[in-house]
């Protein structure tokens, strides 16, 4: 061997001992266990898979694997949950972090897989690694691509050849084989994960390079979130010198996993482009800052929203005005989170069927959030819920993208306001209506879309059950206009879909339909609600001054409305209906319904709880109550407090605390949290709840 090969030789052993030697030491020191750093390389699907069904395996306290839905040839898309009860739903942020959209970009699933392994076998250990575990929800999903990170050699595209980080909804165009939104089945998994988990900050991995990529993608408008956004990023980019900077500034594209997020859902996401090889040292580039952003997703403003009647959670909308962007209620807790600096916000919380509410709060640190539980009281109003996909033309090309159109897809939801999303010359907007809003056909129109300027523009409208179809027309609008589902043949409809008609010019200002708002209208032949059931016993009276059986009644459970007899068959609720003989002092079967009494119900799952068309007047009498225990409710459907509770004993009437002091009723009122399934005392009275009311004398009671 000659000197040269001799010194060449030297030198590559030298490297390699090296790499081996820091990988160990990095590992080490930073969690993950040294064997498993040094001798990394990169993962295949099946070594991927392998690898998260031992950590489940190993970790069974603190991790839960799931399939999340198949790729184009049948792989499994894994979803790794890490958090101290992954099976309960429980009230922390949520954070996703994924890898290898672009399979061929294999440093982007190490990251992730390295990341599962530092946060479980740090726990107990780490407290702040504990403490994340214990206090937030961490998704893992290193391998978006599997049929591409298959193929030989590796593809950026799928099985399809689609660029799967070109087919998400929020501002989609036909490009990189993408022919729809949404097109392909790994972007539909991260869709429906999206759905299900509220997630409030995301990592989506790529490479090749050293930059933190932060919204927006498809144009250079600061979003609305932009302060907590600039912040977390100089925070990430701080530590390992990465280039920080907004997408549209160095490689605008549109329909990418980062505007999805944030455009349909509220969740702030970033690309993280990172080196494409030396696996040790871009872990430690990375590691401390995505254990960072998921410490992050707790700053700001959290809280539980619920119904001020029942005490269940709602399905809702979280908006700020100073970032004017919506977050989302966990609908199975009602805890919702918002990333915020430390300031003074106005806050409007939304849910279809309930009155918006509006309060002022300061957050006082990013450390700690804020918190702020609200309950809303019921109306009859159901409006757009969420954006499932935007498609906007735009007439500009780069660096002038959308200078003439100001307007975001979330302008579209809630109430009119005269704020709207300019859908563009000949383009689109899917908007969900929510479990709450889904429309049903009933006499005369059905949905009223709301044109938000002076100046009406031609548009058609579409509705479908599914979010991506079959789609139904309900014809040709112009400006403010009704529609029926009717004229379609359509008996139910969760999605509406606006196109514009193409008319028009695309460089005007604010060019195509100017969408404010859509509202689903319901009339007497919906129902009236009632009161809301929770799996369990529920205590339940009639908000109304009228009789009515059971067998009238009805059902709602998952937008859908049954009768009494096929929501018992169904399984939804118990057929029996318990009340209480005042004069017996016992239980009863019964089948009639009386204003002024109370019932219990037992309900299998959630439900709401409907009558049909009912008298709505009220002359001020409650009920009669015996000399003994009695169960009531509110023959109306407004909220009274004890106080105001008129009794009249004898032909006399005393306010309520005279005639507790009289002695002729007790002045303990019980009622049932259906929450809890205990009892608390009360001192209001809520419209569909009953009360236990003890009496020494017989009495009537009025309001």
């Amino acid at each position: 061997m000659n000197i040269k090969k001799k010194l060449i030789t030297t030198v590559f052993t030298f490297v390699l001992i090296s790499t081996l030697f820091s990988g160990v030491l990095i590992g080490e020191e930073h969690g993950v266990k040294g064997d498993i750093l040094s001798s990394r390389d990169f993962h295949d699907y099946p070594m991927v898979t392998s690898e998260l069904q031992q950590i489940a395996n190993d970790y069974p306290n603190i991790t839960a694997l799931y399939d999340l839905g198949q790729s184009v040839q049948g792989r499994s898309i894994w979803g790794l949950k890490i958090t101290d009860n992954p099976t309960i739903e429980e009230s922390e942020p949520e954070v996703r972090i994924c890898g290898a959209h672009h399979a061929d970009e294999l440093m982007s699933i190490e990251l992730p897989l390295l990341l599962a392994w530092h946060m479980v076998e740090n726990y107990t250990v780490d407290p702040l690694i504990t403490d994340l575990i214990d206090n937030r929800e961490t998704w893992i999903i290193p391998l978006v691509n599997p049929d591409g990170r298959m193929a030989t050699p590796p593809t950026r595209r799928n099985a399809n050849n689609v660029d799967l980080n070109r087919d998400y909804g929020y501002i989609w165009e036909s490009v990189s084989g993408s022919y729809a939104p949404f097109s392909q089945p790994e972007t539909q998994v991260i869709r429906h994960n999206a759905l299900e988990n509220n997630y409030v900050l995301s990592l989506s991995f790529h490479t090749s390079g050293d930059v933190v990529n932060y919204l927006w993608n498809h144009k250079g408008t600061p979003i609305a979130d932009h302060d907590v956004v600039v912040d977390l990023s100089n925070m990430y980019g701080s530590n390992n010198g990465y280039w920080v900077v907004e997408g549209f500034d160095w490689y605008r594209i549109t329909g990418d996993t980062n505007d999805f997020s944030y455009g349909c859902r509220g969740d702030i996401d970033w690309t993280i482009e990172v080196q494409d090889n030396n696996i040790p040292w871009a872990w430690d580039l990375n590691r401390d800052e995505m254990i960072e952003i998921i410490n992050a997703s707790n700053m700001g403003l959290t809280g539980i929203v619920t119904d001020n009647n029942t005490g269940s959670p709602i399905a809702g909308t979280v908006w700020v005005e100073e970032a004017y962007w919506p977050c989302f209620t966990d609908p199975q807790i009602g805890d919702y989170h918002k990333p915020l600096l430390p300031g003074n916000y106005t806050v409007h919380f939304r849910a279809n069927n309930y009155e918006e509410k509006v309060i002022s709060i300061e957050v006082f640190n990013s450390d700690e959030p804020s918190v702020l539980n609200v309950s809303l009281d019921r109306n009859n109003e159901w409006f757009a819920y969420q954006v499932t996909w935007y498609i906007c033309s735009d007439p500009f090309g780069y660096p002038n993208n959308y200078q003439n159109n100001p307007t975001e897809g979330i302008s579209a939801l809630g109430p009119p306001d005269n704020i709207f999303a300019s859908i563009g010359k000949g383009g689109e907007i899917v908007l969900d209506m929510g479990q709450e809003g889904i429309i049903s056909n009933n006499s005369g129109d059905d949905i009223i879309v709301y044109d938000g300027d002076s100046n009406p523009e031609g548009y058609y409208v579409e509705v479908s059950e599914y979010w991506d179809g079959p789609w139904i027309s309900l014809g040709y609008g112009t400006g403010t206009s009704s529609f029926d589902l009717a004229n379609g043949g359509a008996e139910t409809a969760q999605f509406i879909k606006i196109i514009d008609d193409g008319d028009g010019d695309a460089y005007e200002v604010n060019p195509g339909f100017d969408l404010d708002a859509i509202q689903v209208l319901y009339n007497d032949t919906t129902g009236n609600h009632i009161t809301d059931l929770l799996e369990n016993w529920n205590f339940v009276s009639l908000p109304f001054n009228q009789s009515v059986d059971k067998a009238d009644l009805i059902v709602n459970y998952g937008g859908t409305n049954y009768s009494w007899v096929d929501a018992a068959s169904n399984g939804y609720i118990s057929d029996y209906v318990f009340g209480w003989n005042r004069v017996s002092q016992g239980y009863e079967f019964v089948d009639t319904f009386e204003p002024g009494y109370g019932y219990w119900i037992y309900s299998y799952e959630v439900c709401e709880l409907l009558a049909p068309e009912v008298s709505t007047t009220f002359d001020g009498y409650i009920t009669d109550i015996e000399s003994n225990w009695n169960i009531l409710g509110l023959p109306n459907d407004q909220s009274a407090n004890k106080a105001d509770i008129i009794v009249n004993y004898d032909g006399t009437n005393y306010n309520w605390s005279d005639a507790v002091i009289n002695g002729y009723i007790s002045d303990y009122v019980f009622g049932w949290n259906r929450v809890s399934q205990g009892y608390e005392f009360v001192d209001t009275f809520e419209p569909g709840c009953a009360y236990w009311i003890f009496a020494y004398y017989s009495c009537t009671l009025k309001q």
